[in-house]
């Protein structure tokens, strides 16, 4: 787990819907269910999962040794390999273009840039000091010292508050990060993005399917779409401001990645505990996203967006539908547009409103989140209490769970899902209100790949962690309508992460949760 949380840029960010999108958009589950209901902030947080950093040619940590990623591997696979073979299928990742090829300088480049945040900005540290860097990382030391410049410096990839290193003469401590070297540093918000606009100077190499989507341009943009549904959004400069950068990570990710937008209010909770779980014991990088789904071992008999589609005309047809437990246990509901206007969901309107299930007890469904996560039943009342109170203090409504509302009244969050297009179809399926198929829209790849508009369809997303937790394959990017809470969140994150890691953060007991979110057996990695 401390191998995989160094080279990481998580990507990330929120979402909820209205009525008829059922356990998808912003349900957590049924009553007394420690299932789910998912954010960093969008104006603020770089994208979730970890980040995709190569630490040497054909070298990977945290267990990966490919970029592809198959149901049975056990790995979540943080870091995956700089090589990897064909795809050969719907089942396996493509390379991702950017991030694997040197599109624009032939001159040898080191596959990682590790850079320092100066007065002045990020800047690049020398090739000597990061190859000295991915020399530790490879061997699995986090912690280090090495000397440049005549000085020695503490490197600190475990610190709390993330990557540092500290001049041991001085004692002034520096933060650091790791980008990969062909990614441009900017996503909207700063995040990271690596991608191609339209314009740039290197898309006569890119691959024709990529060439293609992003001559389409954004996704909420494409056929035509019209500007009507951001009338809810004026005289509100925050949530233009949200609204704002989604538009531009669109336009920077558009080529491999398709885009899909899911609402919530009261789960909001929900997602930020499973975040902070996961930053505990498996390093997680939670302050720039929250986890709509945590429990791997849910995912056991639907794995996938061709066996819920299965599981939804045999069973949940005919019982309860997109608002079955099992169905909610494992997805969520999504629009395909920020112009979105339905059917029964406009996704600028929710994110001013809010959108929520309220047929359950959200106050039991976290205490048994937090049992499910192997907190010591007798802590468990009382762990409970402190998060909301640590809900409170930062803004985030919790009335629902027994605390205050928002100050603002708006309760709304939009998490905006980016999934790479060979993935798409194993993740998702084109769906109307409460989850029928929607065959006219199946599959939904084609879809997702076209010039239509998609200001009309909904989505079912099948959110399992062991993609949600890669940033080479989900990339999420949230905002709060809230304007408080939108801008608390990382610290609410550090905070919420230190109250669990007093309970989860000994080792035998972190050993044994681990083991039973994963299902009953460790991960490799771990």
């Amino acid at each position: 787990a401390a191998r995989a949380r160094a080279p990481e840029r998580a990507h990330a960010r929120a979402w909820a819907p209205a009525r008829g999108h059922g356990a998808a958009m912003g349900c957590v589950g049924s009553k007394g269910d420690p299932r789910y209901v998912s954010t960093p902030s969008a104006a603020t947080a770089p994208p979730p999962g970890p980040m995709v950093a190569r630490l040497g040619s054909g070298v990977s940590t945290g267990g990966a040794s490919t970029g592809s990623l198959e149901p049975g591997i056990d790995d979540l696979g943080w870091v995956p390999s700089s090589s990897s073979g064909d795809p050969g299928g719907p089942s396996a990742l493509r390379p991702g273009f950017i991030l694997e090829a040197d599109v624009v300088s032939r001159r040898p480049r080191l596959p990682l840039r590790v850079q320092v945040l100066l007065d002045g900005g990020w800047k690049d540290v020398s090739d000597e000091e990061t190859r000295q860097v991915c020399q530790y990382l490879k061997r699995g030391e986090m912690q280090f010292t090495l000397h440049a410049r005549g000085q020695n410096y503490v490197v600190d990839f475990l610190a709390s508050e993330g990557a540092t290193q500290m001049n041991v003469s001085t004692g002034r401590r520096r933060s650091l990060r790791i980008l990969d070297n062909t990614e441009d540093e900017d996503c909207g918000d700063g995040s990271g993005g690596g991608g191609l606009e339209r314009g740039s100077s290197s898309l006569s190499t890119v691959p024709a399917d990529i060439k293609q989507q992003l001559e389409y341009g954004p996704q909420s943009k494409r056929g035509g779409a019209s500007d009507h549904p951001f009338r809810v959004l004026q005289g509100n400069d925050h949530a233009r401001g949200c609204f704002r950068v989604f538009e531009q990570n669109e336009a920077k990710l558009c080529g491999e990645w398709a885009v899909f937008y899911h609402s919530y209010s009261f789960a909001a909770l929900i997602y930020e505990v499973q975040a902070a779980v996961g930053s505990v014991l498996f390093r997680f990088r939670s302050q720039y996203a929250p986890l709509p789904r945590l429990l791997v071992k849910d995912f056991q008999q639907i794995p996938d967006a061709p066996e819920l589609v299965r599981r939804f005309q045999t069973e949940f047809a005919t019982s309860k539908r997109d608002h079955h437990p099992s169905f909610r246990r494992v997805a969520v509901s999504a629009m395909c547009s920020l112009s979105s206007t339905g059917p029964e969901a406009c996704t600028a309107m929710v994110f001013i409103a809010g959108y929520s299930c309220k047929d359950l007890s959200f106050r039991s469904v976290l205490e048994n989140l937090l049992e499910s996560c192997y907190v010591p039943r007798s802590k468990v009342k009382g762990l409970a209490e402190k998060i909301i109170a640590l809900s409170e203090k930062h803004g985030l409504d919790v009335s629902q769970f027994g605390g205050r509302p928002c100050e603002s009244g708006k309760a709304g969050h939009l998490l905006q899902i980016f999934i790479r297009r060979p993935l798409v179809d194993r993740l998702s399926y084109a769906a109307m209100p409460y989850g029928p198929i929607d065959d006219a829209r199946m599959p939904i790849s084609q879809w997702m790949n076209s010039n239509q508009s998609f200001q009309v369809g909904q989505a079912r997303v099948v959110a399992h962690p062991k993609y949600f937790m890669r940033a080479d394959s989900i990339r999420m990017y949230v905002a709060s309508a809230d304007p408080t809470f939108h801008s608390n969140r990382k610290e609410f994150q550090k905070e919420l992460v230190g109250l669990l890691s007093l309970i989860l953060g000994e080792p035998e007991l972190r050993q044994k949760a681990a083991s039973g979110i994963y299902g009953g057996v460790l991960p490799s990695w771990w």
